[in-house]
């Protein structure tokens, strides 16, 4: 089976095939060599590739419900964040992916996303212009427009080299892509706005989870949800120590807004991704979120 995965899930799969006694032998593809997110979603659809982790984001257009974890500072914390996708609204979110071909089976964390910049933003009228890369992720875009952004969609292995010919200005992304992928090297500014908690979701295509044994499944379901646990912690413990090396070593020039202002211009935000989930759909997660919190 094939595994397109930006990181490495050599554990898992070497855990699959040793619970399965080999029946289950999982071939690794990183590094997107299979190709960028949006084509790996497509290819686990079909079948070319069996199992597959991605941004929730990333799903926006194929299960338009995910577009409520976009929301800008929807999350409270990474608790609140994790309580959430846990419950009752993350089970219904997984759900919807089936009908999509996808069995969604466990969310992994990606990390609190900010802003990376070649000029600071220290206050939200800072943001007034400057043209900011996302992802095609509908509330991720949503976000940098309220703010008074212009968002730019341009594929991740572009993104460099826009930065650097001066097609963007910056870019948001968790503090750990940032570090691996020395992104820091063509900016200078970080302005720490934790404004959504993203979340990975692992999905397996539907008809290769049916061809699996009840007892399969068990196998599969059980060391995903094990390796989003360990996922977790590890991330979390990354973040401090990368933040702290891009801070003191890398020569990166840390903001810390106070988000009071951006927070209260996010209603046009929160009204387009409204409008694409639907009124009644929107009301009902918002009551979970807010329960999840309590």
């Amino acid at each position: 089976m094939r595994f397109a995965d930006p990181r490495d899930p050599a554990s898992f799969a070497q855990l699959i095939d040793e619970r399965t006694k080999g029946r289950i032998k999982i071939q690794e593809f990183n590094n997107a060599v299979l190709g960028g997110e949006k084509d790996t979603i497509e290819q686990t659809q079909f079948g070319v590739i069996d199992f597959n982790r991605v941004s929730t984001a990333q799903f926006n257009n194929v299960v338009p419900e995910t577009q409520v974890y976009g929301l800008p500072f929807l999350f409270r914390s990474v608790s609140h964040m994790r309580t959430v996708v846990d419950g009752p609204i993350g089970d219904e979110i997984l759900a919807a992916f089936e009908p999509k071909g996808l069995v969604a089976l466990a969310y992994y964390d990606s990390g609190a996303r900010s802003f990376y910049t070649k000029k600071p933003i220290a206050k939200l009228a800072d943001m007034k212009g400057m043209k900011i890369r996302t992802p095609p992720a509908f509330a991720y875009q949503a976000f940098v427009e309220a703010a008074g952004g212009n968002a730019q969609t341009i594929a991740f292995a572009e993104l460099v080299m826009a930065m650097k010919q001066g097609v963007v200005d910056g870019q948001e992304n968790p503090i750990g892509t940032i570090y691996d992928l020395k992104l820091y090297e063509t900016q200078k500014y970080m302005s720490i706005l934790n404004y959504t908690y993203s979340s990975m979701v692992h999905v397996v295509n539907k008809k290769s989870w049916d061809k699996l044994t009840p007892e399969q499944q068990k196998i599969v379901a059980e060391e995903s949800a094990a390796a989003a646990k360990q996922a977790r912690k590890l991330l979390r413990d990354n973040e401090t120590t990368q933040l702290k090396d891009l801070e003191t070593n890398k020569g990166i020039v840390v903001a810390r807004p106070d988000l009071g202002p951006w927070k209260a211009a996010m209603g046009p935000a929160w009204e387009k991704v409204k409008a694409r989930v639907g009124a009644d759909n929107f009301k009902r997660f918002m009551d979970m979120v807010e329960k999840a919190g309590k």
